[in-house]
């Protein structure tokens, strides 16, 4: 009985609510994405990983440019059709940065309107505890570890500032 009436309603959307169809092959002008924003975490110490060419298929950020040894980055990438958040942490972590998740808890959600395209960016942060060191392979040239007391400059798209806030009010 509950069954049938659930399929009998039918929300009418007054307030541009979320409401999401199947996933295009491209990124549309004015659509929405779903990326997560993964902080790596090893023995209290949180890692940035440098990146000279920055993360598969994403683009640089606008000061690139001016750090020809690459910037620093935390692991982040998009969220597939139909997978658990779960999953997608580990699988953005094991690909981008070759380690495993034993823990992870979300602690903060974003919702943006991004200037450049007008696409709705919902990111979820993410911090997460790894099994292990990631390695320096060619897409990462340098782990850094550092601190919520000491955090180095040159992230791609984090000031220091807004990291320092960021994990003084989730830590």
């Amino acid at each position: 009985m509950l069954c049938e009436l659930i399929r009998m309603f039918e929300y009418r959307w007054k307030n541009n609510e979320a409401n999401f169809g199947l996933p295009l092959p491209r990124q549309v002008k004015g659509g929405t994405h779903v990326t997560f924003e993964i902080l790596l975490k090893r023995k209290n110490k949180y890692i940035a990983l440098r990146r000279p060419k920055g993360i598969p298929e994403h683009e640089l950020p606008p000061h690139a440019a001016d750090h020809p040894e690459g910037l620093l980055y935390f692991c982040h990438n998009l969220i597939r059709y139909g997978e658990s958040v779960e999953k997608c942490i580990k699988r953005i972590v094991k690909a981008q940065a070759g380690v495993n998740v034993r823990k992870w808890r979300v602690v903060a959600i974003d919702s943006v309107l991004q200037e450049k395209d007008g696409q709705w960016a919902i990111i979820p942060h993410v911090i997460a505890e790894v099994d292990r060191i990631p390695e320096k392979s060619g897409k990462i040239t340098e782990i850094v570890f550092f601190s919520k007391n000491k955090i180095p400059g040159s992230f791609a798209w984090w000031t220091r500032k807004e990291l320092e806030e960021f994990l003084r009010k989730y830590e």
